[in-house]
């Protein structure tokens, strides 16, 4: 047999040896390789509003070690606001996990878990007025008289679409911290905030704003959910994520895990003296809007937050 023959069989059975066993050696490692997920960060040490989204990812990750293996949590250098965080989401290099109130742009640009991480409480708004307004504020004819008044907004957010969409007033701020000081100088007569968000956000601020209050009398409904949002170019941690929430969801951990975190500020807000506005959203694909077990009703007696009629 020539030699260069001999050597060129030597050399093909170890490209097939090769070619069987490299698909076992990367499944191995995407088996063991930890999941790193970058979070974006808040604006500042007394802005809460990640606090919950990140106690839920903790959550889901867990849940998911069996199936997914190990992973670590970190958190983006720098704050962004959307703009710049959608950017940064579909790079994925500097955050690759965030949760927000779902955007159209958001919707069409990155990957997204259809399980709204809150079951649609943040959806459920009331408003931050100026103590002096609250008898006027119940005195309205709704919808009309709230659509005579003017609601302030981050310049970006998907609520101040919903509140143009519905034909409702409203003027926009370049930050969130500044609403606040906007609201108390009578640049707009009601701040429209979650049913999760209202009540830390005026503890933290009522002793610097003697005359800040929460409105007693109207709840909008936007229909907003709060989504994970994931970068494109990180498919396997979407996934991991998606099954990690709809085993929640599954197995009712997602409802008692809202609740737990909730239940005081659906109690304080007693949503069921209120007066209800609905803000229907087109943005929203209707199978998700259909599908009942996504949404948390605080309404229903068994919740324990209304009483039975």
């Amino acid at each position: 047999m020539h030699p260069s023959y001999d050597m060129w069989m030597k050399t093909k059975g170890t490209i097939i040896r090769a070619v069987l066993i490299l698909p076992l050696i990367c499944f191995v490692f995407d088996a063991w390789a930890a999941d790193r997920v970058v979070f974006d960060r808040a604006a500042s040490p007394a802005d809460f509003r990640r606090e919950y989204s990140k106690a839920l990812l903790q959550q889901v990750m867990e849940r998911t070690e069996a199936e997914f293996g190990p992973y670590t949590i970190e958190y983006a250098d720098a704050h962004m606001e959307r703009p710049r965080l959608l950017a940064a989401l579909k790079d994925g290099a500097m955050v690759n996990v965030t949760a927000y109130p779902a955007d159209a742009k958001w919707l069409k640009a990155l990957s997204y878990v259809p399980v709204p991480t809150d079951m649609g409480l943040q959806s459920w708004r009331i408003a931050l007025i100026d103590r002096k307004q609250q008898a006027r504020m119940r005195k309205l004819a709704l919808p009309d008289g709230l659509k005579g008044l003017t609601a302030g907004v981050g310049s970006v957010w998907v609520t101040r679409a919903s509140l143009q969409e519905n034909g409702y007033r409203h003027v926009t701020g370049s930050n969130y911290l500044g609403l606040f000081t906007m609201l108390m100088a009578g640049r707009f007569d009601y701040f429209p905030r979650g049913v999760n968000e209202i009540f830390h956000e005026y503890d933290q601020r009522k002793v610097a704003f003697p005359n800040l209050a929460v409105e007693e009398s109207i709840v909008l409904h936007d229909q907003i959910p709060s989504l994970f949002f994931v970068s494109p170019k990180h498919p396997r941690l979407h996934r991991r994520i998606l099954a990690g929430m709809e085993s929640m969801l599954s197995d009712g951990s997602l409802e008692r895990f809202v609740l737990e975190h909730h239940r005081g500020f659906l109690q304080r807000a007693r949503l069921c003296k209120r007066r209800r506005i609905e803000l229907p959203n087109k943005a929203i694909e209707p199978a998700m809007l259909a599908r009942k077990a996504l949404w948390l009703d605080p309404f229903e007696p068994r919740h324990g937050i209304c009483p039975a009629k």
